[in-house]
């Protein structure tokens, strides 16, 4: 199957399923993304493909990108715990609950290869996160951060996102953070 095949299913994907109702959307969505990467040896999109090896893996070891992002995430967590007070150290876990970094960079993808981009709406890319969470609930990042032993999505109701990041020593008398939000 060439690139073009590949193109014309996201296409079809795209214009006829938006927005993602069913779990198998987002992962075909996510595998066709990732052969279309491939075809064209694309290093562009780093956190793209990791979700998209993510999705289809019961557990994950990290990439350099991924570390960046865990470690700003770590650091947000230790000033909360540190100051409970300062109530802006969830700005890093709630913008990786959201998937920010992979929204703009499916963006971009989208733009690329000259794809249909309202996936990147506000309402298709909620139900694509509710969707996704779903679909990672249980499959942790290990080791993403040399502070972090594992970071998971866990089993949530519909419309809310839960998770846990336990550390690789305490922080304080904590060994775990647990975070949610609902969408």
């Amino acid at each position: 199957m060439g690139q073009i095949e590949i193109k014309d299913k996201l296409d079809s994907l795209l214009l006829h399923h938006l927005p993602f109702t069913e779990e198998f959307h987002v992962v075909y969505l996510l595998v066709e993304t990732r052969k279309m990467l491939d075809r064209d040896n694309s290093r562009k999109y780093p956190i793209l493909r990791f979700y998209c090896n993510w999705c289809v893996h019961t557990d994950k070891d990290s990439t350099a990108e991924m570390e960046s992002i865990m470690k700003g995430i770590y650091r947000d967590i230790v000033t909360e715990i540190q100051n409970p007070a300062l109530k802006n150290g969830k700005v890093k876990i709630i913008g990786f609950m959201y998937m920010e970094d992979l929204q703009v960079e499916m963006e971009n993808f989208l733009k690329e290869y000259q794809l249909p981009n309202p996936l990147v709406s506000k309402e298709n890319w909620l139900a694509l996160v509710s969707l996704l969470v779903k679909i990672l609930a249980d499959q942790p990042i290990n080791n993403p951060c040399p502070e972090i032993k594992s970071f998971s999505f866990l089993p949530a109701a519909e419309g809310c996102v839960l998770g846990r990041v336990d550390f690789t020593d305490k922080v304080g008398q904590y060994t775990h953070y647990s975070f949610g939000n609902a969408y």
